[in-house]
């Protein structure tokens, strides 16, 4: 009996945080019908991202964005 009970239990494995994020957007991007582009860049930067939790991600992210050269002359060309 109980190994007929333990065979149909249904086990799921416990997602990373970089699974839940990817949940989180295709999520808003059903519900909200947003456009997958709006999304491009940070499922790239979480499928490349070496963090081990979302605050290191976060970080990483945010140094990431510090990085990058801003200016507004280059959207209006």
């Amino acid at each position: 009996m109980l190994c007929s009970w333990l065979c149909s239990r249904k086990f799921t494995m416990v997602d990373s945080w970089k699974d839940k994020r990817i949940n989180a957007m295709n999520r808003i991007i059903r519900n909200k019908n947003r456009s997958t582009l709006n999304f491009l860049d940070e499922y790239d930067s979480i499928c490349l991202s070496k963090a081990k939790n979302k605050m290191e991600y976060k970080l990483e992210r945010k140094h990431e964005k510090d990085n990058i050269p801003f200016t507004r002359k280059s959207f209006i060309e």
